[in-house]
């Protein structure tokens, strides 16, 4: 049989960076895979095409929270996808999947996926208490206890998650299901075989105070002067969301010799050499950081927080270290011990690379994720 599968995201970027070894694998077994996003370009529309899918626009406001815009969301995505006869929605992040469920009913589409990859800053502890937030959160909560009844499956990326989850839809059957992160291409996430480097602190990711980029700033600010041979590199982009710190920032950061900003690089691959680090201290309710599952994947260790998702994945002191959040001194610390210990650098990403294969391939998530589907052709 043959299958008609709807991938419906909030951006054109993270349906090609997140989705596309998801795209390829569907169309590979035969299915008709259309990708729905709001803001496609003619490059990003090619780059869609070139594995396998069809791009298709939608209505959709990614960081609004009009009902109006919302009506108008589900109402253009469930013609677009009763049109298009729609046999599988897979939808992501939790606007489009509750904009998604919705629409699909209308739609009349038999089966729904959801993949709840982190619940954002709007559950984190340290969000806003005013009346507003109190609001905008319980209305979440109540759509997401709504839509997700709606979803054949849930997956999740870790423990917090699935508790949350599965308080709103309970344990019945096999309904919500957790993964090892949402799939990762190994082969191209390899290892970057140059050892001649200098010890490379990178952030890489949303420039968001929540992803903790002030406290990697102050403890590259504060390790400067202690004459380490280092390099404190900042890969990402300043953000529409209101926890962005601002372009002008990062201008000062980088002219005052603390960091090296990078901006926004389509592929990060060049900087994790093998005597790289990933620096991640964040205190946003993440679900598996992707960046977590690159470095990993390319060799190189982790300094992370216990934030949700991202302390579970690591093995202390055999793939990275896992420190407090909040805590600019705690991430010195951890860097200046791969200083002075430039060799377990090495060791530690080797370890990573090893789980990283084990437990990151897209090829295995993508099977669990549409185990019930029979393609066209057995591959």
């Amino acid at each position: 049989m043959s299958y008609t599968v709807a991938i419906v995201g909030n951006a054109a970027f993270t349906m090609q960076k997140f989705r596309g070894q998801m795209i390829s694998f569907l169309a590979e077994r035969g299915a008709t895979v259309y990708c729905f996003a709001p803001d496609y370009s003619a490059e990003s529309r090619a780059a869609i095409e070139a594995l396998g899918g069809t791009p298709v626009d939608f209505a959709h406001d990614r960081t609004g929270i009009s009902l109006f815009g919302a009506v108008a969301s589900v109402w253009d995505l469930a013609k677009k996808l009763r049109h298009r006869k729609v046999d599988l929605v897979f939808c992501y992040f939790l606007k489009p999947v509750i904009v998604a469920n919705l629409a699909a009913r209308l739609a009349r589409v038999p089966l729904v996926y959801s993949m709840i990859e982190g619940r954002g800053m709007i559950f984190s502890d340290s969000a806003s208490t005013t009346l507003k937030h109190g609001i905008l959160k319980f209305a979440v909560t109540a759509a997401l206890g709504m839509t997700l009844r709606l979803s054949r499956r849930v997956f999740v990326l870790n423990q917090e998650d699935l508790k949350f989850v599965e308080s709103l839809v309970g344990r019945q059957d096999d309904r919500v299901v957790q993964l090892n992160g949402i799939g990762l291409d190994t082969d191209y996430y390899r290892p970057l075989e140059e050892y001649d480097k200098p010890v490379r602190f990178i952030f890489c990711g949303r420039l968001l105070k929540s992803k903790g980029i002030t406290e990697f700033v102050q403890a590259a600010r504060d390790m400067k002067p202690l004459g380490y041979d280092v390099e404190f590199m900042v890969i990402g982009d300043v953000d529409e969301n209101a926890d962005s710190v601002s372009e002008s920032q990062m201008v000062e950061w980088s002219e005052q010799g603390i960091i090296e900003w990078l901006g926004f690089q389509s592929d990060t691959r060049p900087f994790f050499h093998r005597h790289a680090v990933l620096i991640l201290p964040t205190y946003y309710p993440e679900g598996l950081p992707r960046s977590i599952q690159e470095a990993f994947s390319m060799a190189c260790p982790v300094i992370t927080t216990d934030a949700p998702g991202c302390g579970e994945q690591v093995d202390e002191g055999v793939t990275g270290f896992v420190i407090e959040s909040r805590n600019s001194d705690a991430i010195k610390d951890k860097m200046c011990y791969f200083a002075q210990h430039k060799g377990d650098i090495v060791v530690m990403g080797d370890a990573a690379r090893r789980y990283a294969v084990t437990h990151f391939q897209s090829e295995v998530i993508n099977r669990i994720i549409f185990q019930d589907i029979r393609p066209v052709h057995q591959s």
